[in-house]
């Protein structure tokens, strides 16, 4: 689990992933080997990973789409790793409901994105019994940000 301090670094490095952890430090009150060896920790865990987040969309990604995919059954952990090796897939989660799986896709057109979905996911990923595909026409919220949730998680005052 994360204490109150690891959540501090956290929002630190999500404002400036690049910042030096003496500054960090500096801000939190800490010994800066403390920040050092939390970031690691963290790290190493699985719990971060420190890198750039772009907005598909300022970056020149013109199609955008969400899949909801529905596997045969016992096949859901097979399709999901095999969605996480296409280079087009930016998100892949288990779900509860109508769809076994929800993944998000990048294209270069709308007729990537159609051949995608009616030939390379049928043909590529085995276990895949039928697909919904949205795609997303704005984004209105794309937050990577922990900020909202440690303050709403009900943690002391957020810096």
């Amino acid at each position: 689990m994360v204490d109150r301090l690891d959540q501090r670094i956290i929002m630190a490095l999500e404002d400036d992933g690049r910042r030096p952890y003496r500054e960090i430090a500096r801000d939190l009150d800490v010994a800066e080997a403390t920040v050092r060896s939390r970031v690691q920790r963290m790290t190493q865990a699985g719990w971060i990973r420190i890198s750039a987040v772009g907005d598909p969309v300022a970056l020149g990604v013109p199609v955008n789409a969400i899949t909801l995919v529905r596997t045969r059954v016992g096949h859901s952990n097979e399709v999901a790793q095999a969605l996480t090796e296409l280079p087009n897939v930016r998100f892949v989660g288990s779900s509860f409901g109508s769809a076994d799986l929800i993944i998000q896709t990048l294209h270069t057109s709308v007729a990537g994105l159609h051949e995608f979905v009616a030939e390379r996911l049928p043909t590529e990923v085995e276990g895949i019994e039928s697909t919904e595909t949205f795609q997303l026409a704005r984004v209105h919220k794309s937050s990577w940000e922990w900020r909202a949730w440690f303050e709403q998680d009900g943690s002391d005052d957020v810096d």
